[in-house]
Formats: C-alpha cells, structure tokens, sequence
C-alpha cells in the first residue's frame, strides 16, 4: 500500500464504511482473520500470505476509491485478479468503474436525504443489498469521492421509494356506557296533619269544660273537653275529666 492510501484508509474507517466493506472481502476471500494452530488440511502458509496479500489490495483500492483515485483502484484491482482471478469482489469493484452506472443500477430512481452517520456504503447497504456497491451509487450521483458527502446532502437512490411504514394499530377504546333513564323519585308519603299542641288553650278549655259540667251544660262540657285533649294529647287529667263528663252525657241520654 502505498503513502496516500495509508492516509486515506483512516478516512473510510471514521465513516464507518471499511467495516463492512471488508467483512465482505475478508467473506469473499474465505479466509480468517486470527491465525492459529494449523487445523488438519489447512492451506499451506504461501496460500494465506497470499490470500493476505489478497486483502490488503482491495483495501487499497476501496481507499482509492472513496478518495475518487479510480485509476489507482483500477491497477490495484488488475493487479489482484492477475493473482486470484476468482476474487469476485474486485471484479466488481472493477466493474463499477468501467461501466455504465445507470445500466448497472437502472433508471428509475427517488431522492433521499443522508441522515448523521449515514454513507454511500450504509445507504447501498440498505437500498443494493450490497455495501461494497457505494462507487456506483456515488457514479450513479456524479459524485467524484465517496467519502465527502455529509449529512443533509440529497441524492438519488435507484429503484423505487420504499413504502412508508402502516402507522401503529390503535387500541378500540370501549364504547362510553351511557346511563339509562333514571327511576321516578318515589312520591312522599302523605300523612295527615297533626293539631298544633297547646298546653295553655288546653288548660283553659279544661277549666271551661269543667264549669259547664259542673252547671249541668253537659253537651257543651264534652266538646270542650275533647278540644283541650287534641290540644294536650298526653294530657291525663283532662282525658279523665273527658271520660267521666262522658259518662255523664251517657245516663243523662239514657234518662231520657
């Protein structure tokens, strides 16, 4: 690798794309990264220097890349397919700089704005299927370097706009129970209307009933009588003295 590159490779691993670009070409290689006790039928240590040597040359090339050095990216990738003419991975990265983008991609495309954090790489990811197409995708936007887009910044994403998610299912509320007529208030019992007492009228009606019974108007003693004992009902000596001017009223009747 080279001193640009070098400098360059730090730059893609802050955007967070060299991550998974090289989780692919480690994938697409076949090869493991923590080296070990050598296994039954492991490859020789020439092949896994080689397979090194493999890995190293896609990094620099997504490092040209991503700072728009295409040419360079281009010999580095000829230079590993002359190697591993298999490696598929720089094939396609070698294809995504001679060819067409839109042929690649297609025509039909939506606009899309990059949110903090995101890169061409996230957004192939996300959109291509395939991290490791984020050259195309800039190509595609006529982007020279990969790595200088920056949030807020709108481009074209092939294909069709996703469907926005349904909104979340609200709950049915229970329907409002709703109160039924209300029972007639029950009517007031009616009861008959007491007499006011009065003990003092009472007292004198007595003394009035007592004189006419003494003077031998005994029809007039009993009414007079009974108006005191309405007017004092717990009264004992003037329902005595009604009961017995009663009495009285009773054999006069019966005399005559």
């Amino acid at each position: 690798m080279n001193g640009d590159d070098r400098r360059a490779l730090p730059a893609l691993l802050r955007q967070g794309a060299a991550a998974g670009l090289m989780a692919l070409a480690l994938a697409g290689c076949g090869t493991v990264l923590n080296r070990g006790p050598a296994p039954p039928g492991a490859a020789p240590p020439a092949q896994e220097d080689g397979n090194a040597a493999g890995r190293e040359r896609i990094r620099d090339a997504i490092a040209a890349l991503n700072r728009g050095d295409a040419q360079a990216a281009r010999r580095t990738l000829t230079a590993a397919l002359r190697r591993q003419p298999g490696d598929g991975i720089a094939r396609n990265l070698l294809e995504q700089i001679d060819r067409d983008p839109r042929e690649m991609l297609g025509a039909e495309s939506y606009s899309y704005t990059l949110r903090e954090g995101e890169t061409l790489s996230s957004v192939a990811q996300r959109a291509l299927g395939n991290p490791m197409m984020f050259y195309a995708l800039a190509r595609y936007n006529n982007i020279a370097m990969p790595s200088s887009v920056r949030p807020g910044q709108t481009i074209l994403v092939p294909g069709r706009r996703p469907a926005p998610p349904p909104p979340p299912r609200a709950e049915p509320r229970p329907a409002p129970v709703r109160p039924g007529p209300s029972a007639p208030a029950p009517a007031p019992v009616q009861r008959p209307a007491q007499p006011a007492t009065n003990p003092a009228l009472a007292a004198r009606l007595r003394g009035q009933g007592l004189a006419a019974m003494n003077g031998g108007a005994i029809d007039r003693a009993v009414a007079l009588l009974r108006r005191a004992l309405a007017l004092d009902p717990a009264n004992a000596l003037i329902r005595n003295d009604l009961n017995r001017a009663l009495r009285i009223q009773s054999t006069v009747r019966a005399g005559n």
